[in-house]
């Protein structure tokens, strides 16, 4: 049996001016024919499909047609779950008439956690999407940890995979994510999940593993000029009982390119750009000013004109006054270490170099969080 994870489509969603829907069209096309050539018997959507709860006409015509074509050019069965932009209403209202099609969806949490286990061929699956606190506390009092793990913890006689819409273990978020908390729990930690072969988590936009078998698949295409992490999406294969997962790089339709530069060196800087992807580059132009310069935009246009490049967004400094970064960016580009290095700086600025023993220090106390879903 072979699985494929994949998460927060986003349809629907805007970069300033530029609609994405190329890019999605061109994703929802590779991903079938991933069904069909990596034979794929079932597809996990970990919610975030659209990126409102009322998403346009041209979102919700994308995201059915690809069900159909999933429906009759492959024989993948489908399972989805809402996400916190989704509407679970929505989703779960043609339920009906999706289920002849191979396709199941839980759009909102029940009071019966048996409703969101199901057994699929050789797996046990819960599916959890997106729930808020008076769901899972409808009294407003009580353990949410607790409660979630009445959903959770089930007798095992097969393997048993997850499919979550959550912040869940230690992870480094993207920058394009809504990171809301749920029902006090900041982030479900990883030795919760430990007792699954496979946790298809969604929310987090940048791939990452945050525990033993446990992954974010990440956005597929770059939501922000800030995303530079190659998109993937993640196959799991049973066998005999066990599981085993690797991940399968999604190809870039369109790059968003970055160019910080100034007034000295911006022509030589745009120079060096290239278009290598199939949809027009988009641009974020970066530039240091001595003072404003008259035509410089329509200027840099042109000869991005002439690289088949786009600008999309211009951001520029003046020499003498302070710069504003962007710095909810600049958070999600960082490592862990790397924030810690900046507030260190920020809170000693006299002498804003780490002492060598509390950074081994800090390094130590990551490894042992990372590892805490492994530990006895």
């Amino acid at each position: 049996m072979k699985i494929l994870h994949t998460s927060d489509w986003h349809l629907g969603k805007r970069l300033f001016k530029l609609d994405r829907t190329p890019e999605h069209e061109l994703f929802l096309e590779w991903l079938l024919d991933t069904l069909i050539t990596e034979k794929i018997d079932l597809l996990l959507i970990a919610g975030d499909i659209f990126d409102t709860p009322m998403p346009p006409h041209q979102a919700l015509e994308m995201f059915y047609n690809f069900l159909h074509r999933v429906s009759t050019e492959t024989q993948t069965e489908t399972l989805m779950i809402a996400g916190n932009h989704d509407s679970g209403i929505l989703l779960e209202a043609p339920a009906k008439i999706l289920a002849p099609h191979r396709v199941k969806v839980w759009g909102k949490l029940s009071p019966n956690p048996e409703d969101h286990w199901l057994r699929i061929q050789n797996i046990d699956l819960c599916a959890l999407p997106y729930f808020r606190s008076y769901e899972l506390l409808p009294q407003g009092e009580g353990d949410a940890i607790e409660v979630l793990k009445k959903y959770l913890v089930r007798e095992r006689s097969l393997p048993q995979v997850l499919m979550l819409h959550h912040l869940a273990g230690v992870f480094e978020a993207a920058g394009s994510e809504q990171v809301i908390t749920l029902s006090g729990v900041d982030s479900i930690p990883s030795e919760i999940l430990n007792s699954f072969d496979y946790v298809a988590l969604g929310h987090i936009h940048k791939p990452q593993k945050v525990g033993p078998a446990s992954f974010y698949s990440g956005s597929p295409i770059p939501l922000r000029f800030s995303e530079t992490k190659s998109k993937s999406v993640v196959i799991i294969e049973e066998n005999e009982g066990a599981l085993t997962h690797h991940i399968l790089p999604i190809p870039n339709f369109r790059n968003l390119v970055i160019v910080k530069t100034d007034e000295s060196s911006y022509l030589e800087d745009l120079e060096k750009l290239s278009k290598t992807t199939e949809l027009t580059p988009m641009v974020e132009i970066q530039i240091e000013l001595s003072a404003p310069k008259v035509g410089l935009i329509d200027e840099i246009k042109e000869k991005l004109s002439q690289k088949g490049m786009e600008l999309l967004s211009f951001i520029p400094y003046y020499q003498g006054e302070d710069r504003q970064e962007r710095k909810s960016e600049k958070i999600f580009q960082l490592s862990t270490m790397e924030l810690f290095e900046e507030f260190y700086a920020t809170k000693y600025p006299q002498n804003p170099n780490i002492p060598e023993d509390l950074k081994d220090d800090f390094k130590n106390l990551l490894e042992k969080v990372k590892h805490a879903s492994s530990s006895p």
